[in-house]
């Protein structure tokens, strides 16, 4: 570690990541328009379209790991995990179209990176919520929330340093080298000269279809909405990164975005909820505090539902044949 600051309330880090560094040097510039294999305006096999997307996400990815490998921030934190997120979507979406063996074990890669950083996420996504909490609630602040901050940022310095660790082990730079293998392995993608897009409507209409079937579902528990969160986000990567950009696809996109965002402040005010309970429940402001969560969960419920119509208005507006056209679900 070169140095440490303090900065919007959190620790960051500089730190030195040798061979990684130099690596990630090598790709900045290089240009990465969004889906810029299509501009010729030809069809485009599977094969091709899989591994020019995933060359893309890759380098992103790198750069996402240079960055927070440099500096610890919540944000670099979180931009990172999502782009792991991204290409973990987009595998699990085509999962036919790769070689089982070197899926696996470049998901297994991911897996562990997303893993990594999950503590720390975590914990800062807790501080969001109770700072959330805080703000304009006439509570008392020596007691309640003031202790459950307190936990909070005593269990992200502890995720920190683990972090920072596990970053400066040749464990970490190892991990990173087998990610370049992996995404490089000419056995990953399968050979295939099936249309992209024809492809891409099938499993776009799958996945469209799945969350129908959930949206219906009366009552849903903590967990169910948070796979519920993780399907709407799938969804809208595989969107973000495969389809053109029209007005349809800019207004479902935006009813998934703003769902996701509700689903995800449910399951992380849950688990604070949770946690609450556990620490002293007998005590009057935390029962205070737990009721009004309470509360503000059937709030975002009423969001939610609104959003997921929005989206099923959405889909049923789609002229009958158009999921399947090749030109909606085309990669740009």
């Amino acid at each position: 570690m070169r140095g440490r600051s303090r900065r919007d309330g959190y620790v960051e880090t500089t730190m030195g990541t040798g061979w990684f560094v130099a690596y990630a040097s090598t790709m900045a510039g290089k240009p990465s328009p969004r889906n810029s294999i299509h501009r010729s305006g030809g069809e485009v096999t599977v094969s091709a379209a899989l591994r020019h997307h995933l060359r893309e996400m890759q380098a992103c990815l790198d750069s996402r790991i240079e960055t927070v490998s440099r500096s610890v921030t919540p944000a670099n934190v979180h931009a990172c995990r999502t782009h792991a997120r991204r290409i973990r979507a987009f595998l699990r979406t085509f999962r036919h179209a790769f070689n089982p063996a070197p899926l696996a074990l470049y998901e297994d890669l991911l897996r562990r990176l997303t893993r990594d950083l999950a503590p720390l996420r975590s914990a800062d996504v807790e501080q969001q919520v109770i700072e959330r909490l805080m703000q304009g609630q006439n509570l008392p602040r020596e007691e309640g929330l003031e202790d459950a901050l307190a936990i909070a940022a005593r269990i992200r310095l502890r995720a920190l340093w683990d972090l920072k660790a596990k970053m400066n082990g040749g464990v970490w730079l190892r991990r990173l080298e087998r990610l370049q293998q992996a995404v490089a392995d000419p056995r990953l993608i399968i050979a295939s000269r099936a249309p992209m897009a024809a492809l891409t409507a099938q499993l776009l209409r799958r996945r469209r279809r799945r969350l129908r079937r959930q949206f219906r579902s009366p009552k849903p528990s903590a967990e169910s909405l948070h796979k519920r969160r993780m399907k709407v986000r799938a969804l809208r990567y595989v969107l973000e990164r495969c389809a053109p950009d029209t007005a349809a696809l800019r207004g479902e996109l935006e009813q998934l975005r703003v769902l996701q965002d509700c689903l995800g402040e449910l399951h992380d005010e849950w688990v604070l909820r949770q946690r609450l309970g556990l620490q002293r429940p007998q005590l009057r402001v935390n029962i205070e505090i737990r009721s009004r969560l309470r509360r503000r969960r059937e709030e975002l419920l009423r969001c939610a539902q609104k959003h997921q119509n929005q989206l099923l208005r959405i889909w049923k507006d789609m002229q009958p044949g158009r999921m399947g056209d090749s030109r909606f679900a085309a990669v740009a």
